[in-house]
């Protein structure tokens, strides 16, 4: 037989069989179907964590610091100009505020003047060349142009629409305004990467040149080829311990170069902004993506094997006329692989449709099959694998039985064929049992973190973030009087930040009266800002109205105190390098995420001389909140018609905060669900498998006196006693993978027995369920048809 007429009589006995065994194939189908979807979802989000910073054409690598008593990556821009001129290896340098800014922006459009709130940042000119910026708009020459603004291509059609971007003005609105040209339009970068799509700049000449005191910046290189990253870091430091460091930096520094793409999952450096993952998130992810496979091929297996005595007759007939085994297997391999591909097929389906739904925003960069082809192609490879490899060993098994063993019916007796059955569906249990434990304490994890006090009453507060205009004091003071001629607004505080609503703050360095060095977190903050907030000083005072017109004043938390060992006789040299007195200690309380430990801070009042103005607004609302927050809005309008503010509840600003971990947290629940199902419709052909191997011995029993409550226990039995034994692998199992997971986070839930107990209850539940009523068919019929049958 020639292969042209091979292929097509396997494609005939593939759509008969089909058409035959519509309910198994159908399952068959559907099941991996699911599971080739939740795959090729799963490696999506997993593409893009690990994929996270790669897309560079070149090496890239963050400039770090550690001395005795950090590791951090913040610099100072003297610190950073040294720094690339220290090594001959450095091909090309930049650097960046470590915090957008928030601009405060207005243009033209359509004749009519339009306003927005747009992140913003300054950059040196080879950051160009350091990132591989593709221009769609302008030259490479508005990076060395410190009066010309580069803009992200969608932003440049948000401002613009289809009109060139380039000579367009936009205008500062805040302070001194000043109008900026738009000079070049670049192509965004990608959701993975840490650069920031935003309006960028050149840095002016003289901003911060010498200022060694303000650490806000990171420092990116690249190297020229063959270079030693760990050489170049070792030029770097020796530059700099020639060129001599200011007093304030404590211990001897040394410089390293991180690669950007370490930098994400990287959690040892302190104060780091950067955009940080979860790698044992995502190693879990993954996990569950090839758990879900492994289920689906398992359901394979023992559905195929479960058709073996409806299909045994013709497979023996065809035999005894001459058909070659090898011929019989490769022709149920092909049927394996044609249902794996169907199911392939209608996965790519299920991942098309939930691309137009929420579940879309649970994946990081989005649905999408043209970002993400390589994983289309990977699980067409996969999906091949398991159509050959799960269908192997039903071919064989099928095809394995001399045909007078046959005649005698007593081929479904062969104990290594129902130990690799039961092997295999223990697998399952083990798996199904794993995920419950992992997605409940996942859910517990979320629960705990977002209800977990942190010390702050942020209970009907507002957050409103002002123009630099309104922050100003006379326009401050303005705005609050007006805000409180409402009943509905209590008070009014300000801050130079959000606090207790991002993951790290303003690192300061600073020396004491004693001469001491310290390192903490400053928050700038208005006087009333703990009054408002519910922070209570636990020594000391709390600010007074009066310290606006003195030389400023500190309050420290606890945690400082300690570590510090200060006193309220202490003094603290401040912005304007004056020292400045402790005026009190404010108990502990969470000022960051609860990702992280509590570490030493201070709440900050400028005093006469401000630094900057403190724009973020926190307004205690009481009464009707919605009410209050209109109120917010018309007289924010009424002071600034232009400007388009942004009214946020601090309880959704604070749950924004974990909204990486809900989506992460709903992805596992979700596919774990979807594990536990599949490893059901493993059960289901397990049970058929039985019932159809036990027709004669149900048939006697029944005959003997066996009521249908009897058949049912003596099938469920021997599931409960499979559930319990996987119980005891998968319960150590889970048992340490929860705990590895919940030590990368600083507040974690505790480890609850009751939550294996639920998992065992749920397993159990279900799989009885499941077993009783596919059983209750067999236990039901009529004796004297297995008879005839056998």
């Amino acid at each position: 037989m020639d292969e042209k007429m091979m292929n097509g009589m396997f494609l005939r006995n593939f759509l008969v069989t089909i058409k035959r065994f519509k309910l198994a194939c159908g399952l068959n189908i559907v099941g991996l179907s699911v599971a080739f979807g939740a795959f090729i979802v799963i490696l999506m989000q997993v593409s893009y964590e690990r994929g996270f910073d790669k897309g560079y054409p070149r090496q890239v690598y963050r400039v770090e610091v550690k001395d005795s008593t950090m590791h951090e990556a913040i610099l100072a821009r003297p610190m950073i100009d040294v720094l690339l001129a220290g090594s001959p290896a450095i091909a090309q340098g930049t650097m960046r505020p470590c915090y957008l800014d928030n601009r405060y922006v207005s243009l033209e459009r359509n004749g009519a003047k339009v306003a927005y709130i747009e992140p913003y940042t300054t950059i040196y000119p080879d950051d160009f060349e350091v990132f591989g910026y593709e221009l769609t708009e302008g030259t490479r020459e508005a990076f060395d142009d410190h009066t010309k603004l580069i803009l992200p291509q969608s932003m440049a059609r948000k401002f613009f629409g289809t009109e060139s971007a380039i000579g367009k003005l936009v205008t500062f609105e805040m302070g001194e305004k000043s109008t900026v040209e738009v000079g070049a339009v670049y192509r965004d970068f990608p959701a993975n990467s840490s650069v920031p799509n935003c309006i960028k700049q050149k840095i002016a000449p003289e901003e911060h040149k010498n200022s060694w005191g303000a650490q806000n910046y990171w420092c990116f290189v690249t190297l020229w080829p063959g270079s030693d990253p760990e050489e170049a870091a070792r030029q770097m430091t020796q530059a700099y311990a020639a060129f001599g460091k200011p007093d304030w930096i404590s211990g001897e520094p040394n410089f390293i170069l991180q690669p950007i793409e370490e930098v994400y999952y990287d959690k040892t450096v302190g104060y780091d902004t950067a955009p940080k993952g979860n790698r044992t998130t995502m190693t879990l992810l993954l996990s569950i993506a090839l758990l879900v496979i492994g289920i689906a091929a398992v359901n394979f297996v023992n559905f195929a094997t479960s058709l073996t005595p409806l299909r045994i007759k013709n497979i023996n007939t065809r035999k005894v006329l001459g058909s070659p085994v090898g011929t019989l297997r490769a022709e149920l391999i092909f049927e394996s692989v044609g249902i794996s591909l169907l199911g392939f097929g209608l996965g790519l389906l299920w991942v098309y449709l939930l691309a137009d739904t929420g579940f879309n925003e649970l994946i990081s960069g989005g649905i999408s099959f043209s970002t993400y082809s390589g994983v289309i192609w990977l699980g067409l490879g996969v999906a091949l694998g398991v159509g050959i490899l799960a269908g192997i060993y039903p071919a064989v098994y099928t095809t394995s039985f001399p045909p007078a063993l046959v005649l005698k019916g007593t081929f479904g007796l062969s104990p290594k064929g129902r130990k690799l059955r039961t092997a295999l569906i223990g697998f399952q249990f083990v798996v199904s049992l794993g995920l419950i434990v992992a997605a409940m304490f996942m859910q517990l994890q979320n629960r705990y973190m977002r209800s977990l006090d942190t010390g702050m009453d942020h209970d009907q507060v507002v957050i409103v973030n002002l123009s630099r205009d309104l922050a100003k004091s006379e326009m401050k003071n303005t705005l609050v009087n007006r805000l409180k001629e409402d009943a509905s607004i209590e008070d009014v505080a300000f801050s130079g930040m959000r606090v207790g609503c991002s993951d790290t703050y303003m690192r300061w360095g600073r020396g004491l009266a004693d001469g001491r060095s310290i390192h903490f977190t400053c928050l700038p903050v208005s006087w009333n800002f703990c009054r408002v907030m519910g922070l209570p000083t636990i020594e000391g005072r709390d600010f007074e109205e009066e310290d606006d017109l003195r030389t400023g004043a500190f309050i420290f938390n606890q945690t400082a105190m300690s570590e510090f060992d200060m006193t309220l006789d202490d003094r603290v040299f401040g912005h304007r390098s004056d020292l400045v007195p402790i005026v009190g200690v404010v108990k502990d309380f969470n000022f960051a995420s609860l990702r992280n430990e509590i570490a030493p801070m201070c709440f900050y009042q400028f005093g006469k001389e401000a630094w900057y103005d403190l724009s973020v607004a926190y307004i205690k609302i009481k009464g009707d909140p919605f009410a209050g927050a209109a109120h917010i809005k018309r007289t924010v309008a009424e002071l600034d018609p232009l400007y388009p503010v942004d009214i946020e509840f601090y309880d959704t600003v604070f749950d924004a905060l974990y909204r990486k971990e809900l989506k992460v947290t709903t992805l596992i629940t979700v596919f774990s669900l979807l594990a536990v199902v599949l490893s059901l419709v493993g059960v289901f052909g397990l049970v058929v498998f039985e019932t159809q191997y036990r027709r004669k011995e149900i048939g006697v029993r029944k005959v003997m006196g066996a009521t249908v409550a009897e058949i049912l226990a003596m099938f469920n039995r021997s599931f409960v006693r499979l559930v319990l034994i996987c119980f005891v692998v998968a319960a150590p199992l889970a048992w340490y993978g929860v705990r590895e997971w919940l030590g990368t986070f600083a507040y974690r839930t505790p480890v609850y027995w009751w939550v294996f107990a639920v998992s065992l209850a749920i397993v159990l539940f279900i799989t009885l369920a499941t077993v009783t009523i596919q059983s209750w068919r067999a236990a039901t019929a009529n004796p004297v048809e297995a008879f005839k049958t056998e």
